[in-house]
């Protein structure tokens, strides 16, 4: 079994140059703009210096307005993706949509449910949904709290292609291992002792190991 390592670190709260240092050393990250508190001149230096990134701003640390300066800034500078939220208010989320489309930079839509895992028939609506929109790569994001929850999620990859399918925290951690294996474009992980942007996250080397020894078995 042959499996390429697809994995992309996401990237939060840490200092600038240890965001350079990070993705010197990695082959594809997602930089949490939300969270990383870099200005414009620090934007256009991390999305330069790397092919492979995407830039994400989630709700609540900015507002729009500043959200998407900091994203048009990302994509003027290197960016290959962004991820934008499916449930955004519809104005924005369709002109970051629009940026995205006219400026070739892949999009990544997503869905987040903090608390449970849905339902299979409403996963798949809001999957739907978001391929509808436009998406080239579709993320879900659910809280795993028993193991059917994870067996719904890794159910997904049978369906449809070109999608991320995330269990959150420790009962869904093997849905993060599993997704190289299943189609999954790529799959999340931390690095190093760097702080988490997500429950349930593995450490990036840890994570290649895994994935090389699995892939040693075919």
């Amino acid at each position: 079994m042959e499996t390429e390592l697809k994995i992309c670190v996401s990237i939060g709260k840490i200092p600038f140059d240890a965001i350079i240092g990070v993705i010197e050393q990695v082959e594809m990250a997602e930089i949490r703009l939300d969270l990383a508190g870099l200005d414009e001149k620090e934007i256009r230096a991390v999305f330069s210096s790397h092919d492979n990134l995407i830039a994400t701003c989630r709700e609540g640390e900015y507002d729009d307005m500043k959200r998407a300066r900091m994203l048009e800034v990302a994509i003027e500078y290197g960016a290959a993706w962004i991820d934008i939220e499916a449930d955004a208010e519809k104005g924005w989320r369709e002109s970051m949509i629009k940026l995205a489309k006219s400026d070739n930079v892949r999009l990544i839509l997503s869905r987040h449910f903090f608390t449970h895992t849905p339902p299979v028939a409403e996963l798949r609506t809001a999957m739907d949904d978001m391929f509808k929109m436009g998406a080239d790569v579709v993320k879900i994001a659910s809280q795993v709290n028993n193991p059917s929850d994870a067996s719904s999620l890794l159910g997904l990859y049978s369906d449809y292609r070109d999608v991320v399918v995330i269990g959150m925290g420790p009962m869904g951690i093997i849905t993060r291992l599993a997704s190289p294996f299943l189609g999954a474009p790529f799959t999340f992980a931390s690095f190093g002792d760097k702080p988490l942007t997500a429950a349930g996250q593995i450490d990036y080397h840890e994570m290649s190991e895994l994935i090389e020894k699995i892939s040693s078995y075919g």
